[in-house]
């Protein structure tokens, strides 16, 4: 039978040299206490200092702290230093990202400060083999690009943290691996039953995709996986090495002329300066649209220049404005002008032949309507739609900016209804029917 335990200690010999400090993630699972078992056997003999981190996410109640007091006993049992922590969970993160993604930040913070704290310079996980698969299969699905589907990396730089580095010796090992390891000598370990809990996305590749795709597609299917994770990977730094190298001298090939990929690496690089995580349709949109606001939140927009260059910007006042104007409609032409938008309206009895702007039931809006501004609260029925929906909604799904939202003006009868939006279609309120006898031709134009 292989020595498993040694195999594991020629890997991460290849990664870390001697005389570090190691943070070792240890969850209490068959495969970090593997790991740390293999890892406290070979520390002596490479001079390693070693440190225990555990992350108590606290989602499984008497379970959760089982798997610590057990990782607490290998470290008492093998004099290593122990650190933990309780995860205090944050509803905001929860709510924003999902419970997975949130309690994974907490516990690579968790890890980041603890190996700072502790003058660590490598933290070491345990993910294996059959992670690589899973973590593919789950960036596919959400539509990640080749940095993320390139896969886990057996050594990399943490976030903004050059000097600290992450270390997963256990890539080549299958889970398989790891539980014979455990078993043929006696490592004590906990089962993570909401591993196989289906309602996560992960757990149900893991429990209910891999599985099929063995049975039916390829049995070894982790190999082809892995394989397009090694091309897909190297495509991917060649391009970001390329956009990066751009970025420091794009006297050569202007924005424009870059292939789409070395575009996309170029702004990703950029935004990811500003501290923002990329994704795709953030990307797109800079890319696509010269000089086009992006809002990041509430107080900042992006735009990109004409050079490819990303400009982080103010937002202006986005408040609701109160302004409005009362018009009266009569057979002859009048127009009003609200904001930055001029609006030309009067009544006919029919339509003339030459008309191109809208037209709606005048008896249905009466002899008096209101121009203004959207207002929290507003709801609006496009024509063909079967009921209202919010003006906000209606905002978002059309892709209208902040600024544009609040400078649109809106067309209220007297009763309250809106009839019409700048940049949306007319209402189903007020749309023309056989029954209409007179009708409001309306015209509108940015000045």
């Amino acid at each position: 039978m292989a020595n498993w335990l040694e195999q594991i200690q020629a890997e991460t010999a290849k990664l870390i040299p001697s005389r570090s400090a190691i943070l070792i993630a240890v969850s209490g699972g068959v495969d970090s206490m593997v790991l740390a078992t293999a890892l406290q056997q070979a520390a002596k003999a490479n001079k390693w200092r070693l440190v225990i981190g555990h992350f108590n996410h606290r989602l499984r109640g008497r379970a959760s702290n089982s798997d610590a007091q057990l990782v607490k006993r290998f470290c008492v049992k093998h004099n290593l230093l122990f650190h933990s922590s309780n995860w205090e969970k944050d509803q905001g993160a929860i709510k924003k990202h999902g419970l997975e993604m949130a309690a994974r930040k907490a516990r690579y913070d968790f890890l980041k400060t603890t190996a700072c704290k502790t003058r660590c310079h490598f933290i070491i996980t345990a993910h294996h083999a059959d992670d690589q698969a899973e973590t593919f299969l789950w960036r596919l699905m959400r539509g990640a690009g080749g940095k993320g589907l390139g896969g886990i990396q057996s050594l990399s730089t943490m976030d903004r943290k050059p000097n600290l580095k992450l270390a997963r010796p256990l890539l080549h090992f299958s889970k398989a691996d790891l539980l014979l390891a455990a078993k043929s000598i006696g490592i004590r370990f906990r089962e993570d039953e909401s591993n196989n809990d289906p309602k996560h996305l992960r757990n149900k590749i893991r429990t209910q995709l891999l599985p099929y795709l063995k049975r039916h597609y390829h049995p070894e299917i982790e190999h082809p996986i892995h394989q397009s994770q090694t091309l897909v990977a190297a495509d991917a730094d060649f391009a970001a090495q390329y956009a990066l190298d751009w970025l420091k001298d794009s006297t050569d090939t202007a924005f424009e002329k870059l292939h789409v990929a070395i575009q996309r690496w170029v702004l990703w690089h950029q935004i990811i300066e500003q501290g923002i995580e990329p994704q795709f349709f953030m990307v797109e949109e800079l890319r696509m649209h010269v000089g086009q606001p992006y809002s990041i939140n509430p107080s900042q927009q992006l735009q990109r220049d004409a050079h490819g260059r990303l400009h982080c910007v103010s937002t202006p006042n986005l408040s609701h404005s109160l302004n409005e104007a009362i018009i009266s409609p009569r057979f002859s032409w009048s127009q009003q002008t609200l904001g930055s938008t001029r609006i030309e309206y009067r009544l006919a009895s029919r339509r003339p032949k030459t008309f191109c702007g809208e037209v709606f039931d005048a008896d249905l809006i009466g002899s008096t309507a209101t121009l203004r501004h959207w207002r929290k609260g507003d709801r609006f029925q496009p024509i063909g739609k079967n009921s209202a929906s919010k003006l906000k909604k209606l905002f978002i799904n059309a892709k209208i900016s902040n600024i544009e939202k609040r400078s649109a003006v809106l067309g209220v009868t007297t009763d309250g209804e809106i009839f019409w939006v700048e940049g949306l279609r007319i209402g189903e309120w007020a749309k023309v029917t056989r029954d209409t006898q007179r009708l409001l031709l309306w015209k509108w134009s940015k000045i």
